[in-house]
């Protein structure tokens, strides 16, 4: 029997990495994803999973989005169970999500999803009706004053990763007298209120949240300097008129690549890549507009203005097509991946910077004709090249060879194109 999975995250290297690793398995299919709270309950409704899989904090305000989801969604579809993944280690969070006297739901740190089969373990075991704890946080929780003996009992075999199936074989009794016990000692844990638990919790991150959202979306994608720039002058995300330095990457014949792999292996190349590319761009000052696929589009020059950005653009592309080519010498490691080429495209000119969107989902882009052009030019760059217009090699002083003019669809007059030279 397969189980049906939907998974909400709104880090795109960890949800690919989940939903590969997740569709490895054979009893187990990744049916929707989502990127924040609304299209997570979407999801849910489309699909009605047998188990949602979701951070605990996602856009549109990254407080505890995973908790509220996860209530919400064993009250409408009682027969879906959901896994809760969170980088906090505090019981406090667990007791939250668990307390509320409600079975099918488990709370998992993120660290054990390399760990293992925890992740697969926690998501069946939620699928039987069950519930399960991050071992670390039942091992704390045995030091209750609110605990007895039994309860410690109980904790000890679900820090040492035991399902309900075990834990009624050791203690003599069946699994729906364990999911009373259990559901019963995190309600008494909890103080019997879990949305009173979660309502404190979001108090205390409110006065954080609302000054630091934004920058918690994008610091994963901006250097350091920006995210700080951010904080400290939230105006630098309203919309305008800037002119930048857009970058467009691909992998060449990835596709083709991609059918003869594995769906495991297909994100250790996509993970291991799009990592080292964030890395090149955050050293030199880009910001990561988006991932798609395998492909990345980073823009130079805002949200914090700089006078060369279209030199860091260029310099950026180089040390990217330096770092693939070092990747390539270290190995794959991966039956059937000798070598990944890279096409980059870089183009100059005005864009309207700024948060754009609606319905409760803001996102930090660029839009117009520049951008467009620079996807294009991508598209002309072969493997290990870097194709730039003439407006970004006049802008960065460049060394550069012309390859004519090319014809840009949505545009009447073709732009100059240039190859960039690495060496």
């Amino acid at each position: 029997m397969t189980i049906r999975v939907v998974l909400g995250e709104d880090n795109v290297l960890v949800r690919e990495g989940v939903r590969a690793l997740l569709n490895s398995y054979d009893d187990m299919e990744v049916v929707g994803v989502a990127e924040d709270a609304p299209s997570l309950m979407a999801a849910a409704t489309e699909h009605v999973p047998d188990v949602v899989v979701t951070d605990i904090k996602m856009p549109p305000s990254f407080q505890l989005e995973g908790i509220d989801c996860a209530h919400a969604i064993r009250r409408d579809y009682p027969d879906t169970g959901v896994v809760v993944l969170s980088a906090h280690d505090d019981e406090e969070y667990a007791l939250a999500l668990l307390g509320g006297g409600h079975s099918g739901l488990a709370y998992l740190l993120k660290d054990r999803i390399a760990q293992g089969d925890e992740l697969v373990r926690a998501i069946r075991e939620v699928h039987a009706g069950g519930s399960a704890i991050d071992p670390a946080i039942a091992e704390r929780l045995t030091g209750s004053s609110h605990a007895d003996e039994e309860d410690r009992r109980v904790l000890d075999m679900m820090s040492q990763g035991k399902g309900y199936a075990e834990m009624a074989e050791e203690l003599g009794t069946t699994q729906e007298a364990v999911d009373r016990r259990v559901t019963e000692l995190f309600r008494r844990l909890a103080g019997g209120d879990s949305v009173s638990g979660v309502d404190d919790l979001k108090r205390l991150h409110a006065a954080v949240v609302e000054s630091s959202a934004q920058a918690e979306t994008l610091k994963f994608y901006v250097p350091q300097q920006v995210v700080a720039g951010l904080a400290a002058d939230a105006s630098i995300a309203e919309q305008r008129e800037v002119e930048v330095t857009v970058l467009f990457s691909d992998i060449r014949g990835f596709s083709t690549l991609s059918e003869r792999l594995g769906a495991r292996d297909v994100a250790d190349v996509i993970g291991r890549h799009l990592s080292a590319m964030a890395e090149v761009i955050a050293e030199h000052g880009g910001t990561i507009d988006k991932f798609q696929g395998d492909a990345v589009m980073a823009v130079f020059g805002a949200p914090v203005p700089s006078e060369d950005h279209a030199a860091q653009a260029v310099r950026c592309a180089i040390a990217m097509q330096e770092r693939q080519t070092a990747l390539n010498a270290a190995g794959w490691g991966i039956g059937g991946v000798e070598s990944l080429d890279v096409g980059i495209g870089l183009n100059t000119g005005i864009v309207m910077a700024g948060s754009i969107g609606g319905g409760g989902r803001l996102e930090y882009t660029v839009i117009g004709d520049a951008v467009n052009v620079a996807q294009r030019l991508q598209s002309e760059a072969a493997g290990g090249e870097i194709v730039a217009a003439a407006s970004t090699v006049l802008a960065a002083v460049c060394e550069a060879e012309s390859i004519g003019a090319r014809q840009v669809k949505g545009r009447e007059e073709p732009v100059e194109v240039f190859r960039v030279r690495t060496g």
